[in-house]
């Protein structure tokens, strides 16, 4: 058999454990796959990158996105994982580095233009936040970006237009389980419980 083949049936496997939430099954399976290919293994390592980070071992799982870009860089989802854990580590700039690098390679995609939005909120640039997250929304409306521009609108003092994106969120994702914040609106947060 192929060596490709081989990979591709323990990528699969590692797949499907992790979203099985198998987490234990998943990580003995990356390491021997690692092993197996002295660390040359894109997917693993990503797949490795993601459970770290929902370990909460945010170092960790940069260390091992940035192996699996070591690989692919110009990998949209490898950059994107490398900009999101910089980003929880708090270091927005680098993150925003990141970001930008992803979007060179695909700027078309929400999710880049979303954590671009959210690293100049944290960086208190409101308006360069702003628009990130106005591109985001027009390549792709999300529940999640309507809120953070809500909040973002909020910060700068344009109340009546944060109202009207989470009234937008509220129309896209209108169930409990949605993370709408409507605190600062009491009449609408009544309304919509």
């Amino acid at each position: 058999m192929q060596k490709s083949t081989i990979r591709e049936k323990h990528n699969a496997y590692i797949h499907k454990c992790y979203t099985k939430k198998n987490f234990a099954e998943c990580t003995t399976k990356i390491d021997e796959q690692l092993r197996a290919c002295n660390g040359q293994s894109e997917y693993p390592l990503y797949v490795k990158g993601l459970i770290l980070r929902q370990q909460g071992r945010i170092d960790e799982s940069l260390t091992t996105f940035q192996a699996a870009l070591c690989l692919n860089p110009l990998s949209p989802n490898n950059l994107k994982q490398v900009g999101r854990s910089l980003y929880l580590l708090g270091k927005h700039k680098n993150a925003l580095a990141v970001f930008q690098e992803a979007e060179n390679v695909n700027s078309e995609d929400r999710e880049i233009w979303h954590n671009k939005g959210m690293c100049y909120l944290y960086m208190k640039q409101y308006e360069r936040s702003l628009e990130c997250l106005e591109t985001a929304n027009s390549i792709q409306r999300s529940e999640v970006t309507l809120n953070q521009m809500g909040r973002v609108l909020r910060l700068i003092g344009m109340e009546e237009d944060a109202l009207n994106a989470y009234m937008e969120a509220l129309e896209i994702c209108p169930g409990e389980s949605c993370s709408h914040d409507l605190a600062p609106f009491p009449t609408l947060n009544h309304h919509h419980s």
